[in-house]
């Protein structure tokens, strides 16, 4: 056995394992992930070419090299990350818990604040599933500070 058929085969057996890992931290089947893969694919107008069984088989040895649809896997892993929380310092704990103390405004106020975070923001309007990306990213940076300060957005 060659030097780069054994990394070859490692490789391939780091990849099943990941998948299995993923499925396992979301929950997931393997017809479950298929479905997935293929709601992504549609999002970034690919055509997902992967069934149920086609991942029970990879993560089964059956595959001698990575296929063509691993990529399509990888997308609905990142379009859905896992709902598993780290553990917090306390420090950290503290800190959540003073956030999470707060009363959260009415919703006239929160339109007000959420406004106020992404008022700084250049959108694409073309790529619609972008947009949601850049907003959501935008939204999740600023909004623990808009929590912690709401007078500073609500007062526009």
């Amino acid at each position: 056995m060659t030097k780069r058929f054994h990394s070859e085969i490692e490789q391939l057996e780091r990849v099943r394992i990941w998948i299995r890992e993923e499925r396992g931290k979301r929950g997931w089947s393997a017809k479950r992930l298929s479905e997935e893969a293929k709601i992504s694919a549609k999002r970034r107008g690919k055509i997902a070419n992967v069934s149920q069984q086609s991942i029970s088989s990879f993560e089964a040895g059956h595959n001698k090299s990575i296929p063509a649809w691993i990529s399509l896997l990888v997308d609905a892993f990142e379009d859905t990350p896992p709902s598993i929380s780290l553990p917090l310092t306390k420090s950290e704990a503290t800190s959540v818990d003073k956030i999470c103390a707060k009363k959260i405004p009415p919703e006239p106020d929160l339109r007000k604040i959420f406004l106020g975070l992404l008022a700084t923001m250049d959108v694409n309007p073309n790529d619609i599933w972008l947009s949601k990306q850049q907003i959501a990213t935008s939204l999740a940076k600023r909004f623990p500070i808009a929590m912690s300060q709401p007078q500073a957005f609500i007062d526009m």
